[in-house]
């Protein structure tokens, strides 16, 4: 089992492995993909690597970056720029796929004081560089996590998404690796992301929660491994979800998963 305290200290540090080339983990590929138990592994665990300078693959998945926003495209100067200061300055990161939309939420917040978002990026990088790293060790300590919280506290739902062949690989990736920018309509990422800079890797898996708590009734309805995928993964972006109703719920969340990290620490 993993050592809680251990895998806590991730959150306040970056994790230093080294990434030659700059990895990529591509999430698009998994919308590409579909649904399914193999694609869903392959998008959380298949890597690419974006050879040499990381200009072009930034360049690439800027074109997809909230591209129904048109809010956004003015902003892909100051993303880009963002994005590649932070890479040239962190090689031993480089820039991983998702970082778009983290960057891309930094510049909408603060859209005329670009070292502010440029500051809240790097926090954000520093916070969860575990979701990118090689072996993705704060992915795999959150899915443990999430999966003993949902199991308890949301056990209709639970079963229905075990038994529908859903499982959280199948999703948690695509809302992780992006700060939910890819589940959440972007209103609401904008407010969800200041409670998951507070709160680190609580603030994610609370957020997780009650975005999955909001969504529960759909959730139950949907039929089959396809549909519930793609209420996840694709139309919960373009749903009429609140930000300021996932913060709330959020935070009521939080206490339970201290709750669990308190008994991860106990069983490690």
């Amino acid at each position: 089992q993993v050592c809680i305290f251990a895998s806590l200290s991730c959150v306040g540090a970056p994790f230093r492995h080294g990434r030659p080339g700059g990895v990529r983990v591509s999430l698009e590929t998994a919308d590409a993909l579909g649904p399914g138990p193999a694609p869903a592994a392959a998008a959380a665990m298949a890597m690419e690597r974006a050879r040499g300078d990381p200009a072009e693959a930034i360049r690439n998945d800027l074109e997809r970056t909230f591209a129904d926003m048109p809010m956004v495209a003015p902003r892909k100067p100051q993303i880009s720029r963002i994005l590649q200061q932070y890479a040239n300055q962190n090689p031993e990161v480089g820039y991983t796929q998702g970082m778009n939309y983290v960057a891309a939420t930094m510049c909408l917040k603060f859209p005329d004081r670009e070292a502010e978002a440029s500051r809240l990026f790097a926090e954000a990088m520093l916070q969860f560089s575990g979701f990118w790293s090689d072996g993705f060790p704060l992915l795999s300590f959150g899915v443990q996590l999430f999966s003993a919280l949902a199991e308890r506290h949301l056990p209709s739902l639970w079963t229905h998404l075990l038994r529908s062949g859903v499982e959280p690989l199948s999703y948690l990736p695509n809302g992780w690796l992006s700060l939910f920018g890819k589940w959440l309509p972007l209103p609401a990422v904008m407010e969800t992301v200041d409670l998951v800079l507070d709160c680190g890797i609580r603030g994610v898996l609370a957020a997780t929660l009650a975005f999955f708590q909001i969504q529960q009734s759909r959730l139950l309805a949907a039929q089959g491994m396809e549909e519930l995928l793609e209420l996840i993964n694709q139309d919960s972006r373009t749903a009429p979800i609140d930000g300021e109703l996932v913060v709330s719920c959020a935070r009521r969340w939080l206490p339970h998963v201290d709750e669990a990290l308190q008994a991860s620490s106990g069983a490690g």
